[in-house]
C-alpha cells in the first residue's frame, strides 16, 4: 500500500513539473508538449499498452539510464526506483552521452517473477499488468501488489548506491 500511495501522489506532481517546464520554455520561444506520466492505451495490433512516447526509451536515448532485463529503466544514481516525466519539443537539446548497460543480466528478476512474465526476451506485459496491478476486493482499493523484479534487482538503488 505505501508503494501504491507514493506512486499515485508522484504521478500528478510529475505532470505538473512537465507543464511548468513547458510554460517556462514557451517564455523563451520554445514550444513543448507535456506527455502524461501514467497514461497508456491498449494497442490491439501489438497486444501491449503504449503511450505517446516510451519515456524509458527516451530516457535511455538521453543518457539518463539503461533498460534492464526486467524492462525497467535503471539509472546509476537511483536504479529502477525512478518515475519519469517527459515533454516533446522540436528544439534540439544536448543529450548526455549514452551509458553502458547497467544490468548484468543476472536473471534474478526472471527467477523471482511469480508468473514468468520475464521468461522470454520481451516482457509479457499483459500478464505482468494483470498480476501486479488491480483492485483489492478485501480492502476495496486499487493497488500495486507486485514489484518483486524491482526489489530483487542488485541495481535497484543504482550502480553508485549498490547494496
Amino acid at each position: 500500500v505505501p508503494y501504491t500511495r507514493v506512486r499515485n501522489s508522484m504521478t500528478p506532481k510529475l505532470d505538473a513539473i512537465d507543464m511548468d517546464f513547458c510554460i517556462e520554455m514557451e517564455k523563451h520561444g520554445i514550444v513543448c508538449v507535456p506527455i502524461p506520466t501514467n497514461e497508456s492505451l491498449w494497442n490491439s495490433a501489438t497486444n501491449r499498452f503504449r503511450s505517446i512516447v516510451s519515456q524509458k526509451h527516451a530516457a535511455q536515448a538521453a543518457g539518463i539510464g539503461t533498460i534492464g532485463r526486467h524492462s525497467l529503466l535503471i539509472t546509476p544514481e537511483y536504479g529502477s526506483m525512478v518515475w519519469l516525466g517527459a515533454v516533446l519539443s522540436e528544439h534540439e537539446f544536448e543529450p548526455d552521452p549514452l551509458l553502458a548497460p547497467i544490468c548484468n543480466n543476472c536473471n534474478l528478476c526472471v527467477d523471482v517473477c511469480p508468473i514468468n512474465a520475464l521468461s522470454e526476451s520481451e516482457l509479457k506485459q499483459l500478464d505482468c499488468w494483470n498480476h501486479a496491478f488491480g483492485d483489492d476486493e478485501e480492502q476495496k482499493t486499487w493497488k500495486i501488489s507486485c514489484h518483486k523484479c524491482r526489489d530483487i534487482c542488485p541495481y535497484n538503488l543504482g550502480s553508485k548506491n549498490k547494496l
